[in-house]
């Protein structure tokens, strides 16, 4: 049966980025690389990958690079952009971010993620709203809190309408659904089923962790 991820787009559950992690973010970290390891190889709502996809772009010089699946990190990973093409060097700077961070999670879990295609088992990165607390990164936005708690609800009973709405208005709250709002037409038009791993609160943004069947 045909399945699919929601993970966290976030960079801050990647080993080694925040130093003052707690023993419970590791424990999400390791929630995520086992919703990934139910599976060896998953497929991004994208037509392709960019050549190099990491944290470039968060100041962090760690990535993967896709033609080969090789972690780059320091020197490496800079000698590696130095050498992309101008045509692949526009096409990683206009990838989603969420691409490298999914890539990063899956290469420490030893699972492999293509394009479209390459797997019927599909990954979802997201972001929750930034802006949804007095504490949070973002100045708080009205409606905020009450945007992530429908999306999370839309997503564990599977309403794919209240899903694409949501997507629409996400920019407006500071969350981030472009790549879920992809993966729509891929789930089909019924509901589904969905488990939930975790859906806790990591430095102030909601974050959604889980696996359904499609």
């Amino acid at each position: 049966m045909a399945s699919f991820a929601v993970v966290p787009a976030a960079p801050v559950l990647l080993p080694g980025i925040d130093e003052l992690e707690t023993e419970r973010i590791a424990g999400l970290r390791n929630d995520i690389e086992t919703v990934l390891s139910s599976h060896e190889q998953w497929a991004l709502p994208l037509d392709e990958l960019p050549v190099l996809a990491g944290l470039g772009g968060w100041g962090i010089d760690r990535g993967i690079d896709t033609r080969t699946g090789q972690l780059l990190t320091g020197e490496a990973w800079v000698h590696a952009v130095d050498a992309l093409t101008e045509e692949e060097r526009g096409s990683c700077e206009t990838a989603h971010p969420a691409i490298g961070v999914v890539l990063l999670h899956a290469h420490a879990t030893a699972v492999r993620i293509g394009p479209v295609g390459t797997s019927e088992h599909l990954l979802i990165p997201i972001d929750l709203s930034a802006a949804a607390s007095e504490d949070a990164p973002l100045a708080p936005v009205d409606g905020a809190r009450e945007f992530d708690e429908s999306v999370a609800h839309a997503l564990k009973v599977g309403d794919a309408t209240t899903l694409s709405r949501a997507a629409a208005k996400a920019p407006n709250v500071h969350a981030d659904l472009a790549l879920l709002e992809s993966a729509l037409p891929h789930l089909g038009t019924g509901s589904w089923e969905f488990e939930t791993a975790f859906d806790e609160t990591v430095h102030e943004v909601r974050s959604l962790c889980g696996r359904g069947s499609r």
